[in-house]
């Protein structure tokens, strides 16, 4: 072969492999607006497992734009500590073999995708395991984080998972409760998301059941009414679904959230809405026995009265306590309590605002709080007014028949000076022509405090005998006639206060105050 044909060669041979190279150049974003698009925003295992339990999911991963995305790292948060495992493009396991928690250097072509595919084995009968496990997989791509959650259901319980936003029209849930739905003992309740009783339905719940709520969750009645059936010896009970012991006295842990998002001058606004742990949200007759509730945001919300209904909370011989703001908060509610027992609330246990009628008798406000903050609330406070836009005032009265009768109100400030553990501000109080508290014990020492509305036959400023506050044993120690109350019939029946909150026999016509009776 002559020299030239030998150069003809090499000069193809070079276009050529300049033409391959060419065509195999790939164009990165470095934009990071241009953002991956999930197939979901969460991957949830929902099925109930009998054994070690392991099922699969997929993800598609795509990139929807015009240059490739160069995925610096996919990897699981917990990393070698999940229960989780990922499969990404076919890849599952690492250079040694292990399971793959995560993988860099990831491209998607223009217009392209990728699959994951997860894995979950959770042993479902340690019952010391969350009820609720959860991962992420996080995507970092040109600067920025995306994720993906991972939720499994991980001890066998029925699991009451309510995705949407009811206050996002593009993201509208779908009410998983059947209009009269009763949940029953023979296994844990777990709810994740805010589950809504709808207006002229109801969900009961019977004796011994066990309720385990998620941060953000709890069950919002919308017109609709909640009967919960405890007994003495089957009690409701109402917590946060993390079950290691350091949270078994943890404040804070669930309550209803709502995410709200609009528009405004032009600008995104986001923010949360919080709510109780149950929202009585013009609630119609619903009732409480027996039943607890703890270590959650506030536990009890109720909000005005549906029409037509005789009150919309009736609440007897309950628990609610460790709150990291209030206990019971009523704004314009309608509320029958008797045998009650309220503790160690971060603001109140007791808050009663915008009027509305509130009859509590038999009961015990005791806030001992000490969980990290210091208290800057009264144990109860009561309002009947507040400030509309444009500072106009708005006047609520309370219903002429609102008492609190045998009540005691007290905390661990009542030793400060220029504190009070009763708080009250009425717009007029001499509207009030009988005493909303009667035969009850308070801490008032607010000079200015509207002394018609305390009966004759309280006490202001003596401590009760509580068996050992330490313990939070509210009981009361002696014998003194001080703390003798008066008969609660009317307006309750014999059968309301005939025992105590320990199921105690009480005298009907002379009871102690508070919640328990003396033995």
């Amino acid at each position: 072969m002559t020299n030239r044909g030998i150069i003809l060669i090499f000069v193809g041979v070079f276009y050529m492999w300049v033409g391959l190279e060419s065509c195999t150049k790939i164009s990165y974003t470095s934009n990071p607006n241009d953002k991956l698009e999930f197939s979901k925003d969460t991957l949830l295992f929902d099925s109930v497992f009998t054994t070690i339990g392991s099922i699969s999911l997929y993800l598609s991963v795509v990139n929807p734009h015009e240059d490739a995305i160069l995925i610096d790292r996919i990897e699981l948060e917990d990393g070698l500590g999940s229960d989780y495992r990922i499969n990404i493009d076919g890849q599952g396991v690492d250079e040694n073999g292990n399971p793959l928690t995560q993988l860099q250097d990831v491209t998607i072509l223009p217009n392209d995708s990728l699959y994951i595919f997860v894995e979950v084995t959770i042993d479902p009968t340690n019952n010391t395991s969350a009820f609720i496990n959860k991962d992420r997989i996080r995507f970092r791509s040109n600067g920025s984080d995306q994720f993906v959650d991972l939720i499994a259901y991980g001890r066998n319980a029925s699991f009451h998972y309510q995705p949407g936003n009811w206050f996002d029209s593009s993201n509208p849930p779908e009410n998983i409760l059947e209009c009269d739905e009763v949940w029953s003992s023979d296994l844990p309740h777990v709810i994740y998301g805010p589950i809504r009783v709808s207006p002229g339905c109801s969900l009961t719940i019977e004796a011994g059941a066990e309720v385990y709520v998620h941060p953000g969750s709890g069950i919002w009645v919308q017109g609709g009414t909640l009967q919960i059936d405890g007994t003495l010896t089957e009690k409701v009970v109402f917590q946060g679904d993390r079950l290691e012991s350091g949270y078994s006295d943890y404040s804070g842990q669930w309550g209803l959230e709502f995410p709200i998002e609009f528009e405004y001058e032009g600008e995104n606004v986001y923010f949360t809405v919080s709510r109780g742990g149950v929202w009585l949200d013009r609630s119609s007759n619903s009732s409480i026995n027996h039943a607890v509730f703890k270590n959650g945001t506030v536990g009890i919300w109720v909000d005005s009265i549906a029409a037509g209904a005789d009150y919309a909370l009736k609440i007897a011989n309950s628990e609610i306590t460790n709150m990291s703001s209030i206990g019971l908060l009523s704004q314009g509610g309608y509320i029958r309590g008797v045998n009650n027992l309220f503790t160690d609330c971060g603001e109140a246990c007791g808050a009663f605002t915008l009027g509305g009628k509130i009859i509590m008798h038999l009961s015990t406000f005791a806030n001992y709080w000490t969980s990290g903050s210091v208290r800057q609330g009264s144990t109860v406070y009561i309002s009947d007014w507040y400030m509309s836009s444009g500072n106009v005032i708005q006047h609520r009265p309370f219903h002429n028949e609102t008492e609190f009768r045998n009540c005691l109100i007290w905390g661990n400030n009542a030793v400060l000076n220029d504190f009070d553990e009763l708080v009250v501000s009425v717009l007029e109080p001499d509207i009030y022509t009988n005493p909303i508290f009667t035969s009850c014990s308070v801490d008032v020492q607010d000079e200015e405090f509207p002394l018609n509305l305390i009966g004759d036959n309280c006490t202001l400023d003596i401590e009760p005998p509580f068996n050992s506050t330490i313990n939070r044993n509210f009981r009361l120690d002696g014998n003194s006639s001080v703390w003798n109350g008066i008969s609660s019939i009317p307006p309750f029946e014999a059968s309301d206060v005939s025992l105590d909150l320990d199921g105690i026999s009480r005298s009907t016509f002379s009871p102690d105050r508070g919640c328990y009776e003396r033995q």
